[in-house]
């Protein structure tokens, strides 16, 4: 039994759930309230950092943020949360300029 009243936990519910996720430093929205069943690892804002030999995962979204420690780690199987884009692969420039000229003979 709790000593908050139920029908004020019900109605500040939403108020309860933003302080909770101010202190979460490493999701920008808090895990969930992406669409559904997608992880983070999936989104294109997942950056992987290689520190000592390990690989930890962050959000690009908050880079600015980011420490060495595990308080801005996410993991890769979290839910996904409203910053949640779509990952594309990588795509490479090609250019024709400074080529040698094509000679046939």
């Amino acid at each position: 039994m709790s000593i908050i009243e139920q029908t004020w936990l019900d109605l500040h519910l939403d108020a309860i759930t933003q302080q909770v996720s101010k202190r979460d430093k490493a999701h920008p929205y808090q895990p969930g309230t992406g669409p559904k069943l997608e992880p983070c690892g999936t989104c294109q804002k997942c950056s992987a950092v290689d520190y000592h030999n390990k690989r930890y995962y962050k959000c690009h979204v908050l880079m600015k943020f980011w420490t060495n420690g595990p308080g801005t780690d996410i993991r890769k199987k979290d839910l996904a949360c409203r910053s949640w884009e779509p990952a594309t692969e990588k795509l490479e420039v090609v250019t024709t300029r400074n080529r040698a000229p094509r000679i046939d003979y």
